[in-house]
């Protein structure tokens, strides 16, 4: 048994974190950027860590344009504005966007622009050679996991990709996940983003290069989300629902980072670039599709992963994995996540290409691999 996990250097989970902020960070650098989603930008949160950066001694600058998904030219002008500044660490207060950015910043300023060229797949193969600056990662959302990953996902509206830049040494210096920050999410965000770290959990628990620490890890943040994401979206201000799945997501993030993801990544990475669904929902509604092709290939795992999500101990082989898929169908119904993506009206002629754009690395994952011809067949079924 061989194998490496990495994380974020240090883990603070606590309500009311972001007021440990300039304890957390002193000493890490002298001028920071903040990078921070336009909804925070003005929030108590905010001026509470440029104040926390103040009585520290350190001075700061802002950008707060992440609006949408973050693309190559968005990082580049960061990373070119910051270097001007002298930024020397990088703080991101903010949702899955404004956390890669930052990421991908801090790793930039010590290795260079053009960030299109350390892209997996469309890149030119360009490593992160130089240790990034210290970064900081405060999510506001419970979902992506990025707090805790070491890629970026970065894409090109004119040139149509989203891909990763990604390097051990791009997981972040510390993060700081407050649950607190995630009350005022809004439903849909968090019905998206929740989806998405359930996706992650499971994923990473039937992924081809299982590891015993994601294993035990995505296994727990299975049972958590599954106990709290429909609470999280009914009740946004269900403090337990909003501490459990900023755990599910944390936890979600630690796992797949080390372990892989799956075929529900790949096609909603496919159809929700082509068809600009949220991230999370276009992930989300291939999961239960997933799950099921995914059953004969780690049975005894699927069955944990029912007794995880519904809370029951099932006799019979198979009966947990069918509670499971069930379980993914009626939670999606609940948070508003359509069962397959027949809504979209694909043409037919366009399946074959959506189906075959979501080979890549989450895709070299999956437990059952999938020749082309299987994929067009899979994917003509649920779009």
């Amino acid at each position: 048994m061989e194998f490496t996990f990495y994380t974020a250097n240090k883990i603070v989970f606590k309500q009311n974190a972001i007021e440990e902020v300039g304890v957390n960070v002193k000493g890490l650098g002298k001028k920071f950027l903040i990078v921070v989603d336009p909804f925070f930008a003005d929030s108590k949160a905010m001026k509470s860590v440029k104040k926390q950066l103040e009585d520290i001694g350190a001075s700061f600058i802002v950008f707060k344009d992440v609006t949408g998904e973050p693309t190559v030219d968005m990082v580049d002008e960061v990373a070119d504005l910051v270097v001007a500044e002298g930024c020397d660490a990088v703080i991101s207060l903010g949702g899955g966007s404004s956390i890669d950015v930052g990421k991908a910043t801090a790793a930039l300023i010590t290795n260079g622009t053009p960030s299109v060229d350390y892209l997996e797949v469309v890149g030119k193969g360009k490593k992160v050679v130089n240790e990034p600056v210290p970064f900081i990662a405060i999510p506001t959302t419970a979902g992506t996991g990025s707090e805790v990953t070491k890629n970026a996902v970065l894409g090109s509206k004119t040139q149509g990709f989203k891909r990763s830049m990604r390097d051990d040494k791009m997981v972040a210096t510390i993060t700081i996940v407050d649950p607190l920050l995630t009350v005022g999410c809004p439903p849909r965000v968090t019905a998206s983003s929740g989806i998405d770290a359930m996706t992650h959990l499971i994923e990473a628990y039937t992924t081809l290069h299982p590891k015993p620490i994601s294993d035990g890890l995505a296994l727990k943040g299975i049972e958590l989300a599954g106990k709290y994401l429909k609470r999280a979206f009914e009740d946004g201000n269900d403090i337990e629902a909003r501490e459990g799945m900023s755990a599910a997501a944390l936890i979600g993030g630690m796992a797949f980072a080390n372990s892989g993801l799956g075929a529900a990544h790949g096609f909603g990475m496919s159809v929700g670039i082509r068809y600009h669904l949220p991230h999370g929902v276009a992930c989300g509604i291939a999961l239960p599709h997933v799950v099921r092709l995914n059953a004969k290939a780690c049975p005894e795992k699927m069955d944990k992963i029912g007794e995880a999500l519904t809370g029951k101990k099932f006799d019979k082989p198979g009966e947990g994995c069918e509670a499971a898929i069930q379980f993914l169908f009626d939670l999606n119904k609940a948070i508003g996540i359509e069962p397959d993506y027949k809504f979209l009206n694909v043409p037919e002629e366009e399946i074959p290409e959506v189906a075959l754009g979501s080979r890549g690395t989450s895709m070299k994952n999956n437990p059952v691999q999938l020749t082309d011809e299987e994929l067009i067949a899979f994917m003509r079924e649920i779009i």
